[in-house]
């Protein structure tokens, strides 16, 4: 039985399509691992890339990217998926663009002690990343999503391992597809917990595209236990926290070059000096030094003195004003804010959503300097 002509161009296609189906994604993971290797600061590749044509994306499997430094490569990100497709939303609207989303995503940061870790500013840069993202798909993407994400800190000092680590973090980035000109902003509104227990969230909108920062972010921690960043506290501070229980509240705006905001922290319950784990153990059993001693039990009475009775807090609202890059942040302030606090009135560590674009622009140039 001899096909006819129309049945033979049929399978032709049909073959060709499958042809083009089976050599693609070997041929997109190179692509992707070629654009990794051109970004100017990391290094990185993916196993693998599997098409979703029926719903006009495809999904990028396990990721890994590394920071360059002068010793080689650090880890950076990784994630065990990135789901990339049309925003059928948007098509219905006109417009044509993408949408991504990480699942498992992984953000590593570290401090070593006299190193520098980062020697890129590349990779401090939003628009890196967001003109890479835009680079894996044919379409400018409107929306970035996260889902079990996971931020590691570490601070090495010496034989010191510090880590503050932010897990379940869910949420979205949307309104990425705008211009310098756009009054339509980025808007983001991320959540998770740290240490595995304490809620925080992160909200706010910002413009990727201009060249002097534009952002106005809040963001919230609730109650942390001392023990959580026990380590950390170590490295950066010359005392031990034996307990307590950390909380934060901070809003930032920033627009043409000038910052305006506060940060409000408080601890509860701060207890700094022990005497058997500060003396007994440290001191008499040769395990410690009597000089970080005399300091925890000078920071303990100054610490009994500046807390508040009624709430056993010791916190602080400490405004921020001026310049990007060389902001006020003034001591004195900071100093007047534990002193009202202690004495006059415990500060409620809430978001007072009083900072915007408006208030910055409101924010007299010779005012930081006062």
């Amino acid at each position: 039985m001899r096909l006819s002509n129309s049945v033979k161009i049929m399978l032709a296609v049909v073959l060709v399509l499958l042809a083009i189906r089976v050599a693609l994604p070997p041929v997109m993971v190179w692509y992707v691992n070629s654009l990794l290797e051109k970004q100017e600061g990391i290094s990185g590749q993916v196993r693998d890339i599997d098409l979703a044509l029926w719903r006009g994306g495809y999904v990028i499997k396990q990721i890994e990217i590394n920071q360059l430094n002068d010793e080689g490569e650090l880890p950076l990100f990784s994630a065990e998926r990135i789901d990339i497709r049309l925003s059928w939303a948007a098509l219905a609207d006109g417009e044509i663009v993408s949408t991504m989303a990480f699942y498992q995503p992984v953000i590593m940061a570290l401090d070593r002690a006299d190193q520098e870790d980062i020697t890129e500013d590349a990779v401090l840069d939003e628009r890196t990343w967001i003109g890479l993202a835009n680079n894996l798909t044919l379409f400018s993407i409107d929306k970035l999503a996260i889902h079990d994400g996971r931020i590691e800190f570490n601070a090495i000092a010496q034989d010191l391992l510090g880590e503050l680590i932010l897990s379940n973090v869910e949420g979205e980035v949307v309104n990425l597809h705008n211009n310098a000109q756009s009054e339509l902003l980025t808007e983001l509104d991320f959540s998770g917990t740290v240490a595995k227990q304490t809620p925080f969230i992160i909200t706010g909108k910002f413009n990727p595209n201009v060249k002097l920062p534009m952002f106005d972010i809040n963001m919230k921690m609730d109650r942390i236990p001392a023990a959580e960043t026990a380590d950390i506290i170590k490295i950066y501070a010359p005392f031990d926290v034996e307990a307590g229980e950390f909380e934060l509240a901070t809003e930032l705006a920033s627009d043409k070059g000038r910052l305006n905001g506060y940060v409000k922290f408080g601890i509860y319950d701060l207890k700094i000096f022990s005497w058997k784990e500060d003396v007994v153990k440290d001191v008499i059993k040769g395990d410690g030094n009597p000089l970080q001693i005399f300091v925890e039990g000078i920071s303990a009475m100054l610490a009994t003195l500046l807390e508040n009775s009624k709430q056993n807090l010791i916190a602080t609202r400490i405004p921020v004003s001026g310049d990007f890059n060389e902001p006020d942040i003034s001591r004195l302030k900071a100093l007047v804010g534990l002193l009202r606090n202690a004495f006059i009135e415990a500060y409620q560590l809430n978001l007072e959503d009083i900072i915007d674009f408006s208030s910055v622009a409101d924010e007299k140039p010779d005012a930081a300097k006062n």
